[in-house]
């Protein structure tokens, strides 16, 4: 009995460990089997995919878009923004700026530092004519007129070497100035367009050297208002707001309608804020252009001689509020009529003065010569008086 026993324990023995190694081989081959699948995207849990796909998944079948209400697939902002006039061709911003860079230039202001002539600031401008008339603003060129050490050279496109330039006019109140090449050639010059027919929502190129490096930069937006009243140095200004990208180093260059026209000079952008910068509108300003050419300053400019100041509410104790003369110019067109300092203005030509721009447009809407009545309180007395604009050129 116990001799059957040891003869048949070695059989199970072998039996036992057989099924043993099956088991971890068939385990084995599983496991390898899984993680080939994991690696190569047929397994798991997460996203990740490698591209292959198993022929006996079914494909997702790809759906068109639902129908939106509001949608439209052909909508261009271009043309949406674009004018349209039946005379003119309206034209893509490709074909804008190919039109208008061509005679968009950058202008540098260069003087001496440490005995080397280099640039010091910069702006940008357009040629209005083939003999090289280049208008830019004032603020741009107004240390050349300030120090004769200074000088102006331009980067005229397709033009290898800087170009100097001569300072034919400059404005201060309009923040206009033209500038002339001494090379004679050729030029590319810019169609000028008609700024009061400017529509808000319209298209608005603007081209420049913002910064001073990125010489021909384009950028576009459209016309955000008209009629932007701001004070320049005692003279009202209405500006076209727009939101083009407008930056340091803009300053002078072209801003363009739909139609490839020139409708503007860029020469401000509010830098507390984004999107809000402001141009020149050209229409108004044709005439400062044509008299800086044939002068060098502008002819017949309305002129009153007078200084003011406002007080308001609390000021100063026992005071009225309102817009008082600070100063009258001796034998200027102010001191001629009657007026004197400390006289509170009531009105101009019919206008209630109560802030300093109301006379500056009642000014800038006559010519010289014109006969406005002045009212005006003095002493507690209401008294009127006829005054004859004059020439401030």
């Amino acid at each position: 009995m116990s001799e059957g026993n040891k003869n048949k324990n070695p059989n199970t023995m072998i039996v036992a460990l057989a099924c043993a190694l099956i088991l971890v081989l068939g385990f084995s081959a599983m496991q390898t089997l899984y993680i080939f699948a994991l690696t190569t995207g047929k397994k798991g849990n997460m996203t990740y995919t490698s591209g292959i796909t198993d022929p006996d998944e079914k494909q997702e079948e790809k759906t068109e878009p639902a129908d939106h209400p509001f949608a439209d697939p052909n909508f261009s902002l271009e043309e949406a923004a674009s004018i349209y006039d039946p005379d003119k061709q309206t034209l893509s911003t490709v074909e804008i700026a190919e039109r208008v860079g061509p005679a968009t230039v950058s202008v540098y202001i260069y003087g001496e530092e440490n005995g080397t002539s280099v640039p010091i600031s910069s702006g940008s401008g357009f040629i209005i004519s083939e003999e090289g008339y280049i208008v830019t603003n004032a603020h741009v060129v107004e240390t050349v007129l300030e120090d004769d050490s200074k000088s102006v050279m331009v980067n005229v496109p397709g033009y290898d070497d800087m170009i100097p330039a001569d300072v034919v006019g400059s404005d201060e109140p309009t923040d206009i100035a033209v500038v002339k090449l001494r090379e004679e050639h050729a030029y590319n010059s810019v169609i000028l367009g008609d700024s009061d027919m400017l529509q808000v929502g319209e298209i608005a190129v603007a081209i420049g050297n913002p910064l001073g490096t990125l010489e021909g930069t384009v950028t576009v937006g459209v016309i955000s208002a008209t009629g932007r009243e701001m004070n320049s140095k005692g003279y009202l200004m209405e500006l076209i707001q727009t939101d083009a990208s407008i930056n340091e180093g803009n300053s002078g260059g072209p801003l363009i309608n739909s139609f490839g026209e020139v409708v503007g000079v860029t020469n401000a952008k509010m830098g507390s804020a984004e999107g809000l910068g402001f141009a020149i509108p050209i229409t108004p300003i044709k005439s400062v252009i044509e008299s800086l050419i044939n002068y060098g300053y502008v002819t017949d400019r309305p002129y009153l001689g007078i200084t003011v100041t406002t007080i308001s509410e609390g000021d100063y104790n026992g005071a009225v509020p309102g817009v008082y003369i600070a100063e009258l110019d001796d034998g200027g067109p102010g001191e001629e009529a009657g007026l004197k300092v400390a006289d509170l203005i009531i009105s101009m030509d019919g206008v209630a003065i109560s802030r300093s721009n109301d006379i500056i447009g009642v000014r800038d809407s006559h010519s010289v010569g014109d006969v406005i009545t002045v009212v005006v309180s003095r002493d507690g007395e209401e008294m009127s008086f006829d005054l004859t604009i004059g020439d401030g050129t």
